[in-house]
């Protein structure tokens, strides 16, 4: 389990995974540790939001850390998954 950079993108109303949407280039990313992924999600969602101001337009991406399994290295265990305290202090005090 790791730590990656989920991309998703707003279509129709819903927000879908970009890996699911076959988009190149927007597959999962790993991050070495919670607080990188969260460091990059709120630089690169900042960007966008700014972009999508800018144009006028309403934001149609978003990018979410999440704790998945790493195929390409099983047996290694960096993250658990948040309980719902740290949620909460995350959407206070992490996530921008």
């Amino acid at each position: 389990m790791n730590w990656f950079i989920v991309i998703y993108f707003l279509i129709n109303g819903s927000w879908i995974e970009a890996d699911q949407l076959n988009k190149e280039g927007w597959s999962p990313s790993v991050q070495p540790n919670y607080e990188t992924c969260i460091q990059k999600i709120n630089d690169s969602n900042e960007r966008f939001k700014k972009i999508a101001e800018y144009r006028e337009i309403e934001l149609d991406i978003k990018m979410q850390c999440e704790c998945r399994k790493n195929i390409e290295s099983p047996e290694i265990a960096d993250c658990k998954e948040r309980n719902w305290f740290q949620k909460i202090y995350d959407k206070l005090f992490l996530i921008k």
